[in-house]
């Protein structure tokens, strides 16, 4: 369930995140990213549910840092966390930035609605994650 969770609040939320800012700013590798990223969390939702694992990396950030350091030393969870660690900063960067700069009144009314939607997907993910992460830590 918590693969699925972090599907719904982290992973569609940014790649919505990536396609509003790529159509805002008329960039179409982060469009592009948002629409593999999209296809990825969705084939990962649907093995997660009929097989309960997944079969692709968490983002197509992920797997290209699997694949860029592949013949490294360092083992694959390594490799991964770098992989959705660099997803993550880039994907906070585009918030901060479409957020600091004033341009979510300047998106389209469909946008601002999937923004909307995936903001309060990914802090209600956030905080409700968090506060499992301090529920079970008082039965240890």
């Amino acid at each position: 369930m918590k693969d699925i969770s972090e599907i719904l609040t982290i992973g569609l939320p940014f790649c919505v995140f990536k396609v509003v800012t790529g159509s805002h700013l008329g960039s179409p590798i982060l469009i592009g990213l948002g629409i593999l990223d999209t296809a990825i969390n969705l084939g990962n939702l649907l093995t997660l549910i009929l097989r309960n694992r997944r079969y692709l990396p968490v983002c197509t950030l992920t797997g290209i840092t699997e694949w860029m350091l592949r013949k490294r030393t360092l083992e694959s969870g390594k490799r991964m966390d770098l992989g959705n660690s660099i997803d993550m900063a880039l994907a906070l960067i585009l918030v901060a930035g479409m957020v600091g700069f004033g341009r979510i009144g300047s998106l389209p009314a469909d946008h601002i609605l999937a923004w909307n939607v995936a903001v309060v997907l990914n802090v209600l993910g956030a905080g409700l994650s968090r506060l499992n992460h301090s529920v079970r830590q008082l039965n240890t």
